[in-house]
């Protein structure tokens, strides 16, 4: 697949702000929500499958070498989409893209662990689901906070990232990086 320059939908006025499906891009429709409920802030997004995230990060990375407003970067994924925003994280902070923040819903290999770079990470998660505990790397200095919605029984790993509840903190966070209202 070749990957076309970031359109405009793909970045915030400054910044960037990616959501990453999960399986076969026909679950996880709540990050199209997310992305819909942030666009009505004034803040863009793009919305991709998580199969795609290493050509917008690579991408990105040639791009933010001559336009530093492509920064910070923010990525929200569920699922698969989760584990790999943990990975276009790691890529992009290793050369030396900003990352703000990762959010995460129940991801689910448990593998991907945040590492230098990545100045926050929140994991919604299932602790009686597939939903993992993220860990980081040695070199993680961030704040790394793990949600266990595992109380709330209208959650589960279909729909988490539907959640208006979950989706209110997400955008208030992404809202305080960004400054609009």
């Amino acid at each position: 697949m070749t990957v076309s320059p970031l359109p405009v939908a793909a970045r915030a006025e400054r910044g960037s702000v990616f959501f990453l499906r999960g399986l076969l891009n026909v679950f996880s429709r709540g990050m199209d929500r997310l992305s819909n409920k942030l666009e009505a802030k004034g803040i863009q997004s793009r919305v991709t499958n998580y199969s795609h995230w290493q050509q917008f990060a690579v991408l990105l990375v040639s791009n933010y070498r001559t336009d530093k407003s492509l920064a910070p970067v923010v990525i929200v994924g569920h699922s698969l989409g989760a584990d790999a925003a943990v990975n276009m994280g790691n890529y992009l902070a290793t050369r030396g893209v900003p990352v703000r923040l990762i959010v995460l819903f129940d991801a689910v290999d448990g593998a991907s662990k945040p590492g230098a770079g990545i100045a926050e990470v929140v994991n919604y998660y299932k602790s009686d689901g597939v939903g993992k505990v993220v860990k980081v790397l040695p070199s993680f200095t961030g704040k790394l906070v793990n949600i266990d919605v595992s109380d709330r029984k209208d959650i589960d790993h279909l729909n988490i990232d539907k959640a208006s509840s979950l989706h209110d903190e997400v955008i208030a966070n992404v809202v305080s990086i960004f400054g609009k209202l």
